[in-house]
C-alpha cells in the first residue's frame, strides 16, 4: 500500500479512507505498473511479475473500468496507451459521480478532503491576476451564450456543491463543451443537451439563487459558500477583478419595500436587512444580477462597472 500511496499522490487525510474511493484490484494495477505512461502489455506482464496475472479480457475491463472512474488516464483514443493518475483527479470524478458512496465518509474527512482539495485548487491558479478567463455573468447573456455555441453542450454535476456540499443548492448544473479524452463526458458520464435543455438548466440554477459564470469551455452555476471560484476570489482578494464581473448593481432606496428578496438571493451579502430597511454595500457586488431577477419593484438595475486598463 505504501508505494500506491506515492503513485497516486494520497494526501494524508485520505489514507485511512483510500480504499472507500480506490477498489483492491485497482491499487494492484498502479502498485504493478508504476507512474508514468503504460501500454495494456506493460500492465499485463507487470501484474504478472508481482503475482497477480489475470487474462486479456479481464484485465481489459479493469482499465477500461479505472478510467471511467478516473483511476487512469488515456493517451489515445485506442484504449492501448494509458497515464498513471492521481488522487486529485480520482477525488473529482468519485464525489460527482459517486456522491452517495462520498457522503458516507465520516463528515470530518470530507472537510479535511475539501479543504486539501480547494487548497491543491488554489495553488495551481499561480499569481496573475487574472489566472483564469473566468466571468460572471447575467441570466439574458447566459441564455445568449448558449445560443452561440459551437460544440455539443453536456451536463455534469457539480464538483464544487459534490465536495463542499451543505448549501443544499441542486448539483445538476454544469454545463461544459469540452468531450476529448480524460474528460467526463469520454468517461461515459456527462449527459448531452440540446441547447433548449440547456437553457432550462440554467433558467433552474437561476431561479435556485445561483450566480452563472462561463470560461472558452462551459459555464458553471454557482453558489457563494461551496463554489471554489468564488473561494478562491475571497482567498485571493480578487473581488472585481477576478472572475471577470462587467456589472455592479445600482440601488434606489426610494423604490423599495424592504421585502428582503435581495437579501436572500444575494450569495454575497451585498443586501441586508437592518431597522431602517435594506442597505446596500457596492463593494460586494459581483454583478450577477440575481437581484434584479426578483425585485417586484424595480428598486434594483444593473450598470456596466467602469473599465480599467484590464479590462474589468
Amino acid at each position: 500500500m505504501k508505494r500506491f500511496l506515492t503513485i497516486f499522490k494520497v494526501p494524508g487525510v485520505a489514507r485511512d479512507i483510500v480504499d472507500r474511493i480506490v477498489s483492491k484490484e485497482e491499487i494492484e494495477l498502479l502498485e504493478a505498473v508504476g507512474s508514468g505512461s503504460f501500454t495494456v502489455r506493460d500492465a499485463s506482464e507487470a501484474l504478472k511479475k508481482a503475482g497477480k496475472e489475470m487474462s486479456a479480457d479481464k484485465l481489459n475491463r479493469l482499465l477500461r473500468s479505472a478510467y471511467r472512474r478516473g483511476v487512469i488516464q488515456l493517451e489515445d483514443e485506442s484504449f492501448t496507451k494509458f497515464r498513471t493518475g492521481s488522487f486529485y483527479g480520482r477525488l473529482d470524478v468519485f464525489a460527482t459521480t459517486e456522491n452517495e458512496a462520498y457522503r458516507s465518509l465520516p463528515p470530518d474527512i470530507r472537510k479535511a478532503l475539501d479543504r486539501w482539495y480547494f487548497n491543491a485548487y488554489l495553488e495551481s491558479l499561480g499569481e496573475e491576476p487574472r489566472p483564469t478567463v473566468d466571468r460572471i455573468l447575467t441570466l439574458k447573456e447566459a441564455l445568449e451564450k448558449i445560443d452561440q455555441a459551437d460544440r455539443q453542450i453536456w451536463l455534469n454535476q457539480c464538483d464544487c456543491r459534490s465536495l463542499t456540499g451543505d448549501c443544499g443548492k441542486p448539483l445538476g448544473t454544469c454545463l461544459t463543451l469540452r468531450s476529448g479524452i480524460n474528460t467526463l463526458a469520454h468517461r461515459g458520464w456527462s449527459r448531452p443537451l440540446t441547447k433548449e435543455q440547456a437553457k432550462q438548466v440554467v433558467r433552474m440554477a437561476n431561479r435556485a439563487g445561483l450566480v452563472q459564470t462561463a470560461n472558452l469551455n462551459g459555464m458553471c452555476n454557482c453558489c457563494g459558500d461551496c463554489c471554489y471560484l468564488f473561494r478562491a476570489q475571497r482567498a485571493r482578494h480578487s473581488e472585481g477583478v477576478w472572475p471577470r464581473t462587467d456589472f455592479i448593481a445600482s440601488f434606489r432606496k426610494s423604490r423599495c419595500i424592504a421585502c428582503g428578496r435581495c437579501v436572500k438571493r444575494c450569495n454575497f451579502g451585498a443586501f441586508t436587512m437592518g431597522k431602517d430597511g435594506i442597505s446596500y454595500d457596492p463593494g460586494l457586488c459581483r454583478g450577477c444580477g440575481l437581484c434584479v431577477e426578483t425585485c417586484p419593484k424595480a428598486a434594483i438595475t444593473l450598470k456596466r462597472r467602469i473599465q480599467d486598463g484590464n479590462g474589468g
